[in-house]
């Protein structure tokens, strides 16, 4: 009886009766498990698959580049392969690498990462307070939006965490700000500011007076002194200082 143990040529010899007879062999070792780690029992993120091989000889090789991958259901999730695990729904499911007819598998449960829906309202500050439409809101490195004639927006399917959102519309400075989305849908109310107008002489306004009207003093005293009093400082400006 002959059992490999190791991969290469060997010559098998018989005596009987001084009488010697050999066979010359060409052998291999082969696989007799395959194992397969780094799965978690549950996940709801993407993850990284490896093959390994036990020979018959006693030895281990990692084949995880060289197995061939399979998922007992692709609509819950796929394998690259590479052995990459990508999530597709909820439920159990059977991963599989096989090599050189050997099969190793590992069984998970997966799920889609839970999401968050931002919505809220655009709205123009005071003294003009009045909806925005058209405004532009764009997750930074994402997806984006308009808001409707009321102003009103939603972004859905968002991740949890800190979230980078910027507001803009022509005619208004653009607005930069962190939404944190933690254990639900999250309601955000954004006051745009009007692009400060210029005079004739090429100079920004300094302040919005409480009547709608637009300033170019240089101080707060004189600053919308006949229009019903100062609203807000254009900032950086003059009047933006304590």
């Amino acid at each position: 009886m002959v059992t490999v143990v190791g991969s290469g040529e060997l010559d098998v010899r018989a005596t009987y009766q001084n009488v010697t007879g050999s066979m010359h062999l060409s052998v291999a070792r082969h696989v007799v498990a395959v194992t397969v780690t780094g799965a978690p029992s549950a996940s709801s993120s993407p993850f990284q698959l490896t093959a390994t091989a036990r020979g018959s000889d006693g030895s281990s090789q990692d084949v995880t580049r060289s197995a061939t991958w399979e998922s007992s259901n692709a609509q819950l999730a796929s394998v690259s392969a590479s052995g990459y695990v990508t999530i597709l729904g909820n439920g159990d499911v059977d991963l599989k690498a096989i090599y050189q007819g050997v099969m190793g598998a590992v069984h998970v449960h997966v799920s889609l990462p839970r999401t968050f829906t931002m919505s809220g309202t655009v709205a123009e500050v005071a003294p003009n307070v009045r909806p925005i439409a058209g405004a532009r809101i764009q997750i930074v490195g994402g997806d984006h939006t308009f808001s409707d004639d009321r102003g009103v927006f939603a972004i859905p399917g968002l991740p949890a965490g800190r979230t980078l959102v910027e507001f803009s519309k022509d005619g208004y400075q653009t607005l930069e700000t962190e939404v944190v989305l933690a254990n639900g849908d999250t309601q955000v109310t954004v006051n745009l500011y009007p692009t400060p107008p210029k005079n004739a002489d090429g100079m920004s306004s300094t302040a919005r007076c409480n009547d709608g009207s637009w300033s170019w003093a240089q101080t707060r005293t004189d600053a919308c002194a006949a229009n019903g009093g100062m609203a807000y400082a254009v900032c950086p400006g003059p009047l933006c200082a304590p």
